[in-house]
């Protein structure tokens, strides 16, 4: 049985929540979260009953060595999407992050490494950021277009319509 959207997020708060201060406790993550103790305390059954997390008696809360390994996945996953939503479509670092955290639990694993395949072929170009994303830009804060400047045109491409597409 695979984790909820929720579990996942308990999961990566407590890796990001280590990594900043070593430790974690179940208010800490009743503040983030957003929510009272009990409901923390709920979902926390979840992640340990699944070998994730380990907790002392009324402490602090560690991962295993597997809930480890599935939050740094989790959270590279939302930084990846995240990356993707700012670089390529432009989104404010807010908007990407909110958005990334949303999408972040229904992405199959094949979507994202398309989302990583592109980012880096867009990276890697050797003239710097294709003119085609800087037009997408452009046409998203202003909803204009530029006249075709292809060097090479593909026979039949006789630049950009003018009708409206849905």
């Amino acid at each position: 049985m695979e984790l909820t959207a929720r579990g996942e997020d308990y999961l990566k708060t407590i890796y990001k929540l280590l990594k900043e201060r070593k430790v974690v406790r179940v208010k800490d993550l009743s503040v983030i979260m957003k929510v009272r103790a009990p409901t923390v305390v709920g979902a926390l059954g979840s992640l340990k009953s699944r070998g994730y997390v380990q907790q002392e008696p009324y402490g602090y809360l560690t991962l295993t060595e597997e809930g480890n390994a599935v939050a740094a996945r989790l959270a590279e996953k939302e930084v990846s999407i995240r990356d993707f939503l700012r670089e390529v479509l432009g989104l404010e670092e807010e908007e990407a992050e909110s958005n990334a955290c949303a999408m972040e639990h229904y992405v199959s694993p094949v979507c994202l490494e398309r989302f990583l395949a592109f980012i880096r072929f867009v990276d890697l170009c050797e003239w710097g950021r294709p003119r085609w994303l800087e037009q997408f830009r452009l046409f998203v804060e202003t909803g204009e277009t530029r006249p075709c400047t292809c060097t090479q045109r593909v026979e039949g491409c006789e630049g950009p319509k003018k009708e409206n597409r849905k």
